[in-house]
């Protein structure tokens, strides 16, 4: 039988994610980025990664008139920033994840 305490330090209230260790950092740091953090982004990146993705054809050589899905933009955005201030891939992504993480109540073991 599982004392009380132990029952205790395994319970996450309803409704709140459980942290996921696959998802860290790079989901995690997308999800950000496509959820509260959408406004982190540059406005200037997020303007020019618009229009260099809706400046190329589709897959049938046609004007193109969606985005692609919302976290491969994301991808595309943050891989430019990162690129210009020429910060460190990694840590970005942990710091984004991270932060996801705090916004999210979701605890890391």
């Amino acid at each position: 039988m599982q004392k009380v305490s132990e029952a205790l330090a395994d319970w996450v209230p309803p409704g709140r994610p459980i942290y996921d260790q696959s998802l860290y950092p790079h989901r995690y740091a997308i999800d950000f980025l496509i959820g509260v953090g959408c406004s982190v982004i540059p406005e200037e990146i997020r303007y020019r990664i618009d229009r260099e993705v809706m400046s190329k054809p589709n897959v049938k050589g046609k004007q193109r008139k969606r985005r692609y899905p919302e976290a491969f933009m994301a991808r595309l955005m943050l891989n430019a920033w990162l690129k210009e201030t020429g910060e460190d891939e990694d840590t970005a992504y942990r710091a984004l994840a991270d932060k996801h993480l705090d916004v999210n109540g979701i605890v890391q073991p």
